[in-house]
């Protein structure tokens, strides 16, 4: 089985979150507190969250993607999903 590529979650996850705020991929860097980000609200993180679920085929843990604070930590928390789904 192939492992998860966090790389491409992690662009994946930055693009969909670039997307909803409008703003270009580098505004969102793996280490930004989502937050913390420009115009975020919990509705644009979690339809960004929907989408990287809709493209890999997963549904997260609301709980754990609640608890996140930063982008990678979102990407890491779907990279899991992603793993327990392949098991």
């Amino acid at each position: 089985m192939t492992p998860v590529d966090r790389a491409e979650v992690l662009t994946y996850v930055r693009e969909r979150i670039a997307e909803h705020l409008n703003v270009d991929i580098a505004d969102v860097p793996e280490d930004a507190p989502v937050y913390a980000l420009p115009e975020i609200d919990s509705l644009k993180a979690m339809r960004a969250v929907t989408e990287v679920e809709k493209h890999f085929g997963v549904t997260a843990p609301v709980g754990q993607i609640i608890v996140t604070r930063t982008v990678g930590e979102v990407a890491d928390v779907l990279c899991a999903t992603i793993e327990e789904s392949r098991a």
